[in-house]
């Protein structure tokens, strides 16, 4: 038993200042796993020695001891050829060939967010910032496909397995980190991680002092560079930090504000309003603080500007507190375009803030209404031609063209921020107008690629279900009448209360047509008109419209006709009908003599 003892004690001493080494990087990993290896066999040896020469002291050796003795040094042997070639595997990573066999695209790339391993947990911000940052610097590389901030933020703290991560993001490569500290040092840990089998092929950690921020960011950006060199086997370069600050203490502040402006949508969403409030607060003097700290820089005028804007879109229900919000919104943006002209982060906030104005109808002159969408369209316009990874400013840009009923534009902007950014807090919205903008366009294999897509991601979004029920209405389409009933049904269950007098019965209208398309006309005609609003649930009367292009499939010209006449009536001057977006629905209906008064009317 001495024996056992004195061996189990002097090898795990011995691993323990192995470990240590390996930890602070004077030796690789391999040496310790190798040793550990050498350990267990050891144990099993002296087990296996004490057992025939311990209390029983001297014995002459036998053969079932010698055998033993062999059996255990082949297996130790074994044990360390698998553990050497399973290494060498990480090391060298799974080839480009079986990443392709299984779907993932090794250049396609997620960083997941590091944890903060600190005891007192006061690390996350410096934390976030790291992850930020590296993100934003892959991003820069051309070669690499770099999953944006709000595709890595869904997966913070999950508990799914990196490659289900890997796998819902279709990414080939993870990193990821975390940050802790040991007296006066902090110390990141990095981790590259193969997407197909979850499996860890690099680790990398170095330390620097915990006052020396700048260091640790810029090593953390060279070592994933290097280490993703040697693994993709091209060149990798990062280009200079995108913070133009030489003030740690600036920097941690933004990355602590960026920390509580996050936290606040998760308050918001959660409906805790006064906690959220609260968080826009903290963000708010924590951007001034970094704007003290160094006054020459200029990302805190535009986040406290941000900040402003998302304040405004929590104060409907107080417009004089909502425009107080947006004139400070805009205040600090055109502060921000004086120290930085053509700063594209500043021209995208301050758009997005006009667009808003715009849209809330605050301002009683239609001059300077005009003006807004103006002076917001020339600064989303000028914010992606200078920066075309924006992807919010491209998404706020398809939202406006299609109120000025430029669908085409619409739609390539909100191509763009999907291409940008498929993780954006608006990632429904763009998707339908990605599909809305292709149906209207009469691309009509895209509408439905969209559609799916919409479906896939985001299935409790009642905007999902109806767009089945409109692809069954274009051209070419199959009229199932049972698949109508369901996509309906679908509608009805996922459409916030609010919304369902008037949602429900326009979809109602779709299914209509569609029985029309399967050959049920009366059945049809008995769903249109079971689907008519009253002025309550359709003030502007724009079921009449729907209903119109339903009569169309019907077969029901005169009918069509005229709820288009009681429709334009309803809303003179609007452009619904000329180079507007269903165009397309009243093809049929063109060189008939009353669709041709309508069209005057309706101009």
């Amino acid at each position: 038993m001495q024996i056992v003892v004195s061996a189990a004690a002097a090898g795990w001493i011995f691993l323990e200042v192995i470990n240590s080494l390996v930890d602070r990087s004077v030796l690789p990993n391999l040496v310790y796993k190798v040793l550990l290896v050498w350990y267990l066999g050891g144990l099993i040896v002296s087990v296996i020695v004490g057992w025939y020469h311990g209390e029983k002291g001297h014995q002459k050796t036998t053969k079932p001891e010698i055998l033993m003795l062999v059996v255990v040094g082949i297996l130790v042997l074994a044990g360390s050829g698998a553990t050497l070639h399973h290494e060498l595997k990480l090391k060298n990573g799974p080839s480009i060939a079986e990443a392709s066999a299984a779907g993932l695209d090794l250049k396609r790339i997620a960083v997941l967010y590091f944890e903060d391993q600190t005891p007192d947990r006061q690390s996350q911000a410096l934390a976030d910032g790291l992850t930020n940052g590296l993100i934003q610097e892959l991003a820069r590389v051309n070669s690499l496909d770099v999953i944006s901030e709000n595709g890595a933020e869904q997966f913070r703290g999950s508990d799914l397995s990196p490659d289900s991560i890997a796998r819902a993001l279709r990414v080939g490569t993870l990193v990821d980190g975390s940050v802790e500290r040991r007296g006066d040092k902090l110390r990141v840990n990095v981790q590259l991680i193969d997407g197909a089998s979850g499996a860890t092929f690099k680790t990398q950690a170095f330390e620097e002092p915990a006052s020396d921020v700048g260091r640790i960011r810029d090593e953390l950006s060279t070592e994933v560079s290097r280490i993703l060199r040697q693994w993709l086997g091209e060149e990798v370069a990062l280009q200079r930090q995108r913070s133009e600050t030489t003030s740690d203490a600036a920097w941690l502040l933004v990355q602590r504000a960026d920390r509580a402006l996050k936290r606040s949508f998760t308050d918001m969403d959660q409906d805790h309003v006064d906690a959220g409030f609260a968080s826009l607060d903290a963000a708010d003097s924590l951007l001034a603080e970094a704007s003290r700290a160094d006054p020459k820089w200029v990302e805190p005028l535009v986040l406290r500007g941000r900040v402003a804007y998302r304040r405004s879109r929590w104060l409907p229900s107080r417009p004089d507190l909502m425009v107080q919000a947006i004139d400070t919104a805009i205040d600090y943006e055109d502060r921000a375009l004086q120290m930085a002209p053509g700063n594209p982060q500043a021209l995208e906030v301050r758009g997005t803030t006009r667009y808003w104005r715009f849209l809330t109808n605050v301002d009683d002159d239609p001059a300077v209404h005009r003006k807004l969408l103006e002076d917001a369209r020339n600064d989303l316009e000028s914010a992606t031609r200078t920066d075309p990874s924006l992807a919010e400013a491209y998404s706020v840009l398809s939202s406006l063209y299609y109120h000025v009923d430029d669908v085409a534009n619409a739609v390539l902007a909100a191509r763009s921020a999907y291409q940008q950014d498929a993780y954006l807090r608006a990632a429904n919205d763009v998707l339908w107008r990605l599909f809305l903008g292709s149906y209207d366009l009469e691309q009509f294999d895209q509408a439905r690629r969209w559609c799916d897509e919409g479906t896939r991601r985001f299935g409790d979004y009642y905007r999902f279900a109806e767009c089945h029920l409109w692809i069954m209405t274009t051209p070419g389409s199959k009229a199932d009448p049972d698949s109508a009933w369901y996509w309906l049904a679908r509608v009805d269950s996922t459409t916030p209360e609010p919304l369902k007098p008037y949602e429900s019965r326009r979809c109602r209208m779709v299914v209509g047509g569609i029985l029309a398309r399967a050959g049920l006309a009366d059945s049809a005609r008995d769903v249109l008109v079971s689907a008519r609003g009253n002025p309550q649930i359709d003030p502007h009367q724009e079921l009449l419209s729907y209903e119109a292009f339903m009569r169309t499939l019907v077969g029901d010209t005169a009918v069509a006709i005229s709820l288009l006449q009681q429709y334009v009536a309803a809303n003179p001057g609007h452009e619904f009908l000329r180079n507007g977006s269903m165009n397309w629905w009243y093809r049929g209906l063109r060189d008939k003599p009353g669709f041709q008064a309508v069209m005057k009317t309706g101009h």
